[in-house]
């Protein structure tokens, strides 16, 4: 890797930090860039050379993170739903302060869309009717909640362990119908 590329992922990696710690410490809206520039060490042409706003800070990490998610898959056999729930669940609980993030800054919505785009990229959907594409919107909804829920009271349960609940809560035939795993 060369060095500028080196600076400049260190440079995100400071400004991701500073904003995650800041949201520990005020609320998401008062947070300026100064208060973000200041922690992270960098300046504001750094800052601005990398980001448009706070809420670039988190969409971009998220589609970064989405892009991780994505090459590991693709590494690792996928062929159930459970699979893809113990995927997701696992990447949920590692990346759970950056997910509670998103929600504090009101952004849920860009992760529940990119959930729902990466569904309907990745399996070819059986049934391109309205019914299959609420399905989907349903399921992740539904997951989403769930894993919230999970955050919030401390994720005391396994990855493991909400992977089988989640399967157990989903109408895995009903789902099943809608999905075509790759081969």
């Amino acid at each position: 890797m060369d060095k500028p590329n080196e600076i400049n992922i260190l440079t995100k990696e400071c400004i991701l930090t500073a904003l995650l710690r800041l949201m520990d410490e005020k609320n998401y809206n008062d947070i300026t860039i100064t208060d973000i520039t200041n922690l992270a060490g960098v300046s504001r042409m750094a800052y601005y050379r990398n980001y448009k706003s706070k809420e670039d800070i988190l969409i971009t990490h998220l589609e970064d993170a989405e892009k991780t998610i994505i090459d590991n898959a693709g590494n690792r056999s996928v062929s159930s739903i459970k699979d893809i729930i113990y995927y997701v669940s696992y990447f949920i609980q590692e990346n759970a302060k950056f997910i509670n993030a998103i929600y504090t800054a009101g952004l849920i919505h860009r992760l529940t869309d990119m959930l729902n785009d990466r569904i309907y990229n990745y399996f070819p959907i059986s049934h391109q009717s309205a019914e299959g594409k609420f399905a989907v919107r349903f399921y992740v909804g539904a997951i989403l909640s769930v894993y919230r829920y999970w955050i919030d009271t401390g994720m005391k349960e396994p990855v493991e362990n909400v992977t089988e609940l989640l399967c157990r809560l989903i109408d895995q035939d009903n789902a099943i119908e809608y999905l075509v795993f790759p081969q």
